[in-house]
């Protein structure tokens, strides 16, 4: 236990218990009659405020807790979990909305992400108990969320390990489902987007009472259309405006032809570069190195919202069973599913064979039948390469490119996520007295997950091109007996079905078949599942101490979970094909060679087996003074315990609140808070990943993660001292809240190991083979030669889980209410803004190295570092007028602009003019990313026909159809300030009986 912790424990339970004895002396001592007079106290049946397990605390007590009904969501056109977070000025960039290179592998998944502070790090429940989590991850998916079936959430604004434990280091989300709901409810909308197909959902929720039971259940369905990236022109930047999305390596491929005996026989070409192949298929010819290649954007080809679908079943029984006794279940189904991801059309080539890498991984046999048509488009009949040439050397390439995937009509790659969850959560409420009562409530949850990218399997492809492909193949004479040869050549492909493009080079019937195709390429991914069961037993009750009213609460927890993740066939498995070849085992005989376990695929790693199981046990207990009816003072406290190897931890709190005038109340708070390890954490062993590297020119490159045994769960000291002022139909607040974290989880940052062994961003700097950070890198052909080697050679980047650098963020919150009655009219205001004032990381170092300075993160970027995009200010408003039957409202979202870090030295902190250089010259877009405001106008109406209450809804979002700010991203925005959308028209009914 450190001092921190032992001075706010001894603060926790002295504190209240000094105050309540100094307050009844001079009650005593002032005013002895009042002794013997009953003090008031609360109704015993309001509500318990997320952040207390105290019946009877107000959502205006010491905690800062936002409380959003339902209804008020509903006015607003918030329909759903994601759009509600959205609206957050508390929360950071959030998963939901955000497109594949945001969202990574969690396309699907929501979240949400107080204080900038990582989604894993807030703590989601659903009627005080644990929500799903996405599988291994630690963080909760709201998106699995049943918004018809929701009364109001509650959002605490602060750390709350001391009540709830591991996970509510940042703040807690609740969502609460409605009580003694009678009748039908049937809902639907539609939301019109152009250049897609819409999105609209549906739902259906019956309550009905049966003597002192109640039962609800209803299902909802929710569809999201897909939105290619081609229907917004802001997406579709030249490449020497925004580098980033265009490669350099495409189909047309860059090829060497070469002697039998290995002797170059010209520069290498760009295929089919004779018939202009390269620029007729929107690509654009550039140097690199002594050659040409052919850069192509690859955004075309993909979307900007992803395909969705999303089903959910919830039921919930409530009974009395006695005066005393009560009971309360609830039942959970949700299933989501994207099955038509659009990806590039296919990945680039960092891996063969021949050893990892981007360049020369391939060779194609001039035996091969589309060998000669190439050389002919490429270098022409009758030159050295047509007279001489053995083989050609693919020195830069991708299977599909700017001629796309065949197999999909848009020409995009393929793959698919799906989501299952089941959870059940049950309590007893036994009243022991009118003034206590005991709580035991159990949970099990159950989150699937599959996800899964189509690559291709680099011994397949070698053995293709050699014409020994194909899942019929039974011989080692190419071309013959059910074996065929792969065509890697842009003569496979009509055109750029994205762009509408027509192929020059193409030829009728040279195009690769379906069979060989699904044989070449393989699903990579993983089949995931998390289960959690949860047992809770919390005595409360209210009582009277020398005349004051006193609350408390006290009790234990039982958590175990268990993570099981497998690959989702043996080419993701790294033990049943950990080298390039099916079948060969060498590479891992020794560490110090070239050959490297890179596994079957050109570019994705594998996903290793796990199975992992966690017990948790955790005391806690909580109490409430009133010394006077005008101070109000809390103390928590809890003990968890994680077992071997991570340990136990103690963290207390305390809080106060003071009324000070009629109108003006003062609170505050302090305590300490953490969060553990989980499983995964812990594991040696980790998922690979694909990332954009600067030092290469934002060229893609595969992670490899893994855990850490070592791991220290990360502690942190949150503190927040707040205001409320209440004046009539105002209500106004202010809080000032910080964060100090030590041992925050964070993984080695893959972009500055980059950029340590190769300062500069060109890709074409050279390699200090003897910067001891080579260490976690592997690099082509598996070795570092200095004055040889380049940033470009980097094929592979590993990074693990460590304890990381401390961290410090600290800001102010403002929220204004407003509600005024001008007869039968009523106006409301509401207003919400966030204001960071500091983020600050502190050096990272790790076992004797220092990989990265320290740095402030608000109002920057953070690209290719934590915590990612930071906006000082995020705020939104509100306006409706309400006239019965008619109810206007007007939206307005802000989040404020920020600077890319990347255009600035990282340790000088000078400005970089320019920014970026491409083969073109300098470029300066999105050195400052503006800042987005969305206006929405939104309307409905309350009918009543013929015993049917009706509501009808409609509205305009983005009024002014507002791009986002330009951002030298893969699609030129940052979807974490701006909306891609665009200006939508809703509708919506909603009808009760």
């Amino acid at each position: 236990m450190n001092r921190k912790t032992r001075y706010l424990l001894g603060t926790t339970l002295a504190v209240p218990a000094l105050l309540a004895a100094n307050v009844v002396s001079a009650q005593d001592a002032a005013a002895p009659a009042e002794a013997d007079q009953p003090a008031a106290t609360q109704d015993a049946s309001t509500i318990v405020v997320t952040g207390s397990f105290i019946r009877g605390t107000s959502e205006e007590g010491v905690l800062p807790v936002d409380v959003f009904g339902v209804d008020e969501l509903s006015q607003r056109g918030i329909d759903s979990p994601l759009e509600f977070i959205k609206t957050l000025p508390s929360v950071g960039p959030v998963l939901g909305d955000s497109n594949q290179y945001a969202a990574g592998g969690s396309q699907g998944v929501g979240s949400i992400n107080l204080r900038s502070l990582g989604r894993e790090r807030t703590l989601v429940l659903m009627n005080g108990q644990r929500f799903f989590p996405e599988p291994g991850d630690g963080a909760a998916d709201t998106n699995l969320i049943p918004m018809f079936a929701l009364q109001r959430v509650e959002v605490l604004k602060d750390g709350a390990a001391s009540t709830y434990g591991s996970d509510a280091i940042a703040g807690v989300a609740n969502f609460i489902t409605r009580t003694n709901f009678e009748g039908v409810e049937v809902a639907g909308n539609w939301q019109f987007v152009d250049g897609s197909d819409d999105n609209y959902q549906a739902s259906i929720l019956v309550g009905k009472n049966f003597g002192s039971a109640n039962i609800m259940v209803g299902a909802g369905y929710q569809h999201r259309s897909e939105l290619p990236a081609t229907e917004r022109d802001f997406t579709q930047r030249p490449y020497e405006v925004n580098p980033s999305g265009w490669s350099p390596l495409n189909n047309p491929g860059v090829y060497l032809p070469q002697t039998a005996t290995g002797i170059s026989l010209a520069q290498p070409g760009i295929d089919g570069n004779l018939l202009d192949a390269c620029n007729s298929l929107g690509g654009i010819e550039v140097p690199i190195s002594s050659f040409q290649t052919c850069r192509y954007s690859y955004i075309p080809f993909v979307n900007l919202i992803e395909k969705e679908d999303r089903y959910q079943v919830f039921g919930q029984l409530t009974v009395d069973l006695s005066d005393t006794l009560s009971f309360r279940a609830d039942a959970l189904y949700s299933h989501t599913e994207l099955p038509e991801l659009g990806y590039s059309p296919s990945y680039p080539v960092t891996q063969s064979p021949r050893g990892p890498g981007t360049s020369s991984r391939f060779i194609v046999p001039r035996s091969n039948p589309n060998y000669q048509n190439f050389i002919d488009t490429t270098f022409g009949p009758g030159s050295l390469p047509d007279l001489a040439s053995a083989y050609s050397v693919i020195v830069l390439w991708r299977p599909f490119g700017s001629g796309g995937n065949p197999l999909d009509p848009r020409g995009a790659g393929e793959g698919g996520a799906f989501n299952d969850a089941w959870r059940i959560s049950g309590g007893f409420e036994k009243e022991l007295s009118d003034n206590m009562r005991v709580n035991l409530n159990g949970l099990f949850l159950r989150s699937n997950r599959t996800a899964h990218s189509m690559d291709f399997v680099s011994d397949r492809l070698q053995r293709a091109l050699n014409g020994l492909g194909g899942p019929n193949c039974n011989t080692l004479t190419p071309g013959t007996n059910g074996c065929q040869y792969w065509n890697p050549f842009i003569s496979q492909s009509p055109g750029n079905a994205a762009l509408g493009l027509n192929n020059p080079a193409y030829v009728p019937g040279s195009e690769n078949s379906e069979e060989l195709i699904n044989w070449v390429r393989q699903r990579n991914g993983t089949n995931g599942f998390e289960e959690l069961w949860t047992a809770d037993l919390v005595v409360s009750g209210e009582t009277q101490i020398g005349g004051m009213d006193v609350g408390y609460a006290f009790g234990g927890q039982h958590r175990q979970s268990t993570f099981v993740s497998q690959p989702i066939n043996r080419f993701s498995d790294p033990d049943a094909y950990p080298c390039a070849v099916d079948g060969d085992r060498s590479c891992l005989d020794d560490p110090t060679d070239n050959l490297v376990p890179v596994g079957a695929f050109s570019f994705l790693g594998n996903y290793p087996s796990a199975n992992l199981t966690q017990s948790i046990n955790a005391l806690f207990a909580e109490v409430k003074v009133n010394p006077t009816p005008d101070i109000e003072l809390v103390g928590a406290v809890r003990f968890e315990d994680y077992g071997n190897p991570v340990g136990s931890t103690i963290n207390p709190k305390f809080s106060a609140r003071v009324q000070a005038t009629d109108f003006l109340a003062f609170r505050g708070s302090i305590g300490t808070t953490f969060r553990g390890p989980l499983p995964g954490d812990l594991s040696p062993s980790g998922a690979s990943f694909v990332t954009g590297i600067n030092a290469i020119n934002n060229e893609y490159r595969a992670t490899d993660s893994g855990g850490n045994p070592d791991l220290d769960p990360e502690t942190a000291l949150t503190y927040n001292i707040g205001a409320v002022l209440s004046a009539g139909d105002l209500t106004f607040s202010v809080d000032f809240w910080t964060y100090e974290f030590e041992g925050q989880f964070a993984d080695l940052p893959f972009q500055q190991i980059a950029n340590a062994v190769a300062p500069g961003t060109s890709g074409t700097q050279l390699v200090d083979c003897s910067s001891p950070f080579t260490q976690y890198i592997t690099f082509q052909g598996g070795q570092c030669t200095q004055g040889v080697t380049i940033a470009r050679d980097i094929a592979r980047i590993r990074t693990q889980t460590v304890n990381g650098p401390d961290v410090t963020t600290r800001g102010l919150d403002f929220t204004l209410n407003y509600q005024r009655y001008f007869g039968d009219v009523v106006f409301n205001f509401g207003a919400n803004a966030t204001y960071l004032l500091e983020y600050k990381f502190d050096a990272f170092e790790f076992n004797g190295l220092q990989f990265d300075n320290g740095y402030e993160a608000s109002g920057w970027a953070n690209y290719g570092r934590d915590p990612g995009t930071v906006s000082k200010w995020r705020g939104n408003a509100f306006a409706s007028l309400g006239f019965e039957p008619v109810t206007l409202t007007y939206n307005v979202n802000y989040i404020s602009g920020v600077d890319d870090n990347r255009c600035y030295n990282r340790d000088t902190g000078a400005l970089i003019d320019p920014c970026a250089v491409t083969e073109f010259g300098g470029t300066n877009f999105g050195r400052r990313i503006g800042s987005f405001m969305q206006h929405d106008l939104l309307a409905s109406v309350e009918l009543d026909l013929g015993g049917l209450d009706v509501t009808l809804n409609g509205g305009i979002e983005n009024v002014f159809d507002r791009d986002p700010a330009g951002a030298r991203l893969e699609y030129g925005y940052d979807p974490f300030i701006g909306s891609a959308i665009g200006r939508t028209f809703r509708l919506g009914t909603k009808v009760r009986f």
